[in-house]
C-alpha cells in the first residue's frame, strides 16, 4: 500500500466504525423479559453485543475493565422506556450498591422512574454483566419490555452519573431525520359511517428522543390517490394517538398511510347496525316477552355495548333477557347499541291486551246476571266459568245462580293475540 492511499483507508475504517455505532444506538431489543446475559450493548443500551460473558474470566482483572451501571428508565404514563449507561467506581458492585446512588432522571425526557440496574464491565472488546438490582416488581419489568415503546437515550449526554441538561430544539437539521424502525404509524378503530364512507384516525410512535422531520413524499404518503391527507411532517418523541383523521370515500378502505416503509389502513370495516328479536309482540297482561340483541358491526377491537328500554320504566343491560308487562297498553321496546364509532337503536312495539267483563243483574231475579265481554285484542273464543258447577262458551251469557252466595266468576279469552283471564266476585241474593 502506498503512503498516499494510507489516509484514505484509515478514513474508510473510521466511517465504517461510526456507521456500526449508529446502528447499535438505533437497534431495539426483542420482546420479552431480558434473561441474564441478554441485555443492550455498550453505551447506548439498545442492542445485544456479539460476545457477552457473565463475570470476569480467569486471567483478567476487574480493574482492567471500564465499570458502568445500565439503568432501565421508564414512563408509565406514556408507556415508553429507554436504557442509559453511567460510570461507576471500580469497587462498587451489586452487593454494595445502594438505591441512593441511583442517578437523577434524564432531563428533557419523560423517563422519570427506574425499574432495573445492571452492573456492566467493558474491556474494549467484551461486555460482561456482573450483577443486577431490581428496583420494582419483575412482572412490571416484563410488561415494560413486552408492551412499552423503546425510545433512544437523550442526545448529547455523557457517561457520568450526572444527568445531561435538556437540549432545546429550535431548528431541524439533516441529522434529525427519522432512522429505520424508529418511526411507526398507528391507526385507531376505523368507523363505517353508514353511507359507505370510512372515518379513520391515525397516529404514530416515535422512538427518537428529539423531533424529527419527514415531509410528504416517498416515505410519508397515502396511496392510492392524494398522497397528502393532512398527516404530520414533524414527529415528536413518544406515543401520539388520533392526531389526524381521514374520511375515505365509499369503497375507499384500500387507502393506506405509508410511513418509513410501514403501512397502515382501514381494512374491512363493518357498519354498526342495531337489530333485535322480540317474542311475542302481543298478548294479554301479565305477559312475559323474551328479547335478544342481534346487532352487527362488532369487531374484537370495537366491541358493542347496549341497553334495553322496555317502555314501562324498566331497563336491562344483558344481551338477551326476559321481561313481564304487568298492565295493558302499547309499549315501545328499544335496544340502543354503541361502539367507538357511535350509536344505533332498534325498536319494536308490544301490544299488551286486557281480559275484562262486567256482570249486570237482571231485573226481578236477584240471582240472575247478564255477562258482557269487555276484553281488548279481538278475542275469537270465550270461556265463562261461573264457579257453581256451570260454564258457558257464549259471547254474552245470562246465568242464574242456584243458591245465594258469593261466586268467583272467570272469563278466559283467546285468539291471535294469545289468551288472558279475568276474574270478578259476584254476589247473588
Amino acid at each position: 500500500m502506498s503512503s498516499s492511499s494510507l489516509p484514505v483507508a484509515v478514513a474508510a475504517v473510521i466511517l465504517c466504525l461510526a456507521a456500526a455505532g449508529m446502528l447499535t444506538l438505533l437497534s431495539t431489543p426483542g420482546p420479552g423479559t431480558l434473561p441474564p446475559g441478554a441485555y443492550p450493548g455498550p453505551g447506548s443500551g439498545l442492542s445485544a453485543p456479539a460476545t457477552i460473558q457473565p463475570g470476569v474470566p480467569a486471567g483478567e482483572t476487574a480493574s482492567s475493565a471500564t465499570h458502568r451501571i445500565r439503568v432501565l428508565w421508564y414512563d408509565p404514563t406514556g408507556r415508553t422506556y429507554t436504557f442509559r449507561d453511567y460510570d461507576r467506581p471500580a469497587g462498587s458492585d451489586a452487593s454494595t450498591w445502594s438505591d441512593a446512588e441511583l442517578p437523577a432522571p434524564e432531563n428533557g425526557t419523560r423517563q422519570r422512574q427506574a425499574a432495573m440496574v445492571r452492573f456492566i464491565e467493558w474491556d474494549g472488546k467484551v461486555e460482561r454483566m456482573t450483577g443486577t438490582r431490581y428496583l420494582t416488581d419483575q412482572d412490571l419489568i416484563t410488561t415494560i419490555l413486552n408492551s412499552y415503546t423503546l425510545i433512544a437515550p437523550p442526545r448529547g449526554g455523557n457517561q457520568s452519573g450526572a444527568a445531561p441538561e435538556a437540549e432545546p430544539v429550535t431548528t431541524l437539521t439533516p441529522e434529525q431525520t427519522p432512522a429505520p424502525g424508529m418511526l411507526i404509524p398507528t391507526v385507531s378503530t376505523p368507523c363505517n359511517q353508514g353511507d359507505g364512507t370510512i372515518r379513520v384516525s391515525f397516529g404514530y410512535t416515535s422512538r427518537h428522543s428529539t423531533p424529527v422531520s419527514l415531509p410528504v413524499g416517498g416515505k410519508n404518503h397515502f396511496s392510492p390517490g392524494d398522497p397528502d391527507q393532512g398527516q404530520p411532517t414533524i414527529f415528536q418523541p413518544g406515543i401520539h394517538r388520533d392526531i389526524f383523521t381521514v374520511t375515505f370515500p365509499e369503497n375507499g378502505t384500500n387507502i393506506v398511510w405509508n410511513l418509513m416503509g410501514t403501512v397502515v389502513g382501514a381494512g374491512t370495516v363493518p357498519r354498526l347496525q342495531a337489530e333485535i328479536r322480540v317474542e311475542p309482540v302481543a298478548g294479554y297482561a301479565r305477559i312475559t316477552i323474551r328479547v335478544e340483541d342481534g346487532s352487527s358491526g362488532v369487531t374484537t377491537t370495537n366491541p358493542i355495548t347496549g341497553i334495553w328500554d322496555f317502555g314501562d320504566g324498566a331497563t336491562a343491560a344483558e344481551i338477551s333477557t326476559t321481561h313481564r308487562f304487568e298492565r295493558p297498553g302499547t309499549f315501545t321496546v328499544s335496544r340502543t347499541v354503541s361502539t367507538h364509532c357511535g350509536s344505533e337503536a332498534a325498536t319494536r312495539e308490544i301490544a299488551v291486551y286486557a281480559a275484562d267483563f262486567r256482570a249486570d243483574p237482571v231485573t226481578g231475579s236477584p240471582r240472575t246476571f247478564r255477562f258482557t265481554d269487555l276484553s281488548t285484542g279481538s278475542p275469537e273464543k270465550r270461556y265463562w266459568n261461573f264457579n257453581d258447577g256451570f260454564s258457558s262458551w257464549e259471547t254474552e251469557p245470562v246465568h242464574t245462580f242456584g243458591t245465594p252466595g258469593t261466586y268467583a266468576v272467570s272469563l278466559t279469552v283467546s285468539g291471535t293475540a294469545g289468551s288472558g283471564t279475568a276474574v270478578r266476585t259476584i254476589t247473588a241474593g
